[in-house]
């Protein structure tokens, strides 16, 4: 997934909430506070430091802060006003934080944990709510052949015109990260689709890829495949292998 579409989907997820009424990504919350349009109980999402690039995993994570914030009614007890915004916000964020997690979604990972800070609008109590930083990781296909790139020479692999076999692997959300397929076992894996993207796209015993391939020895090899991001239970995969 893209950066603009995975904020599209959290926009979408928001948009969904019959609690929240608005969202934006704002380039700074203050900008976002002042803007006197703004409807509440309202969600803003800010990039936050944590992106990164994993091309072990083949993964792309990306890290915002959301912010669920209302309207402070100004009172003799405000503070009492204030943590009950607040608590109302928790329960919106947990909420939302659930929709993300929905298991249909398989490609992307929300982190297991979101660190959660309760805040307020210290200057005039307009604002109470809290903050939830979320990390979502998507899978990359790491896909060299779709590079626009020119003078690239790709290293051809010798198949000595040897029958391709293919297996269906389905989930059963207890792998983790980790596939493992003893029924492969002596065989030489030359591609792996999970879903609808291509997950593994070189043979099983490149040397070259020691780090990003799990095999064992080509004496017996372990068929562990290292998914980056968790399987989700009912995903398939696809896994195709030649005899040696």
């Amino acid at each position: 997934m893209t950066l603009n579409q995975v904020i599209q989907r959290i926009k979408i997820l928001a948009d969904s909430h019959k609690q929240l009424q608005s969202f934006s990504s704002p380039a700074n919350i203050t900008d976002a506070l002042n803007d006197k349009t703004v409807a509440y109980p309202a969600c803003f999402s800010l990039d936050i430091p944590g992106n990164n690039i994993d091309v072990v995993s083949k993964t792309v994570t990306f890290s915002f802060r959301l912010f669920f914030l209302d309207l402070v009614h100004v009172a003799a007890d405000t503070k009492q006003n204030e943590q009950d915004v607040q608590s109302d916000m928790l329960n919106i964020a947990m909420d939302f934080l659930a929709q993300m997690d929905y298991s249909a979604y398989t490609d992307w990972k929300i982190a297991a944990a979101s660190p959660v800070v309760f805040v307020t609008d210290t200057e005039n109590d307009r604002f109470a709510g809290i903050t939830a930083d979320v990390s979502i990781a998507t899978p990359w296909d790491k896909n060299i052949c779709a590079i626009p790139a020119n003078s690239f020479t790709f290293p051809i692999i010798d198949t000595s015109m040897k029958p391709v076999y293919d297996t269906v692997y389905t989930a059963t959300d207890n792998e983790g990260t980790t596939l493992t397929l003893p029924q492969l076992r002596g065989n030489n894996i030359l591609m792996m689709v999970r879903e609808t993207f291509t997950q593994f796209e070189v043979t099983a015993f490149d040397d070259n890829q020691s780090t990003e391939f799990l095999w064992g020895s080509s004496d017996d090899p372990l068929v562990n495949i290292n998914l980056g991001v968790p399987a989700n239970a009912g995903e398939r995969f696809l896994i195709l292998y030649r005899k040696f």
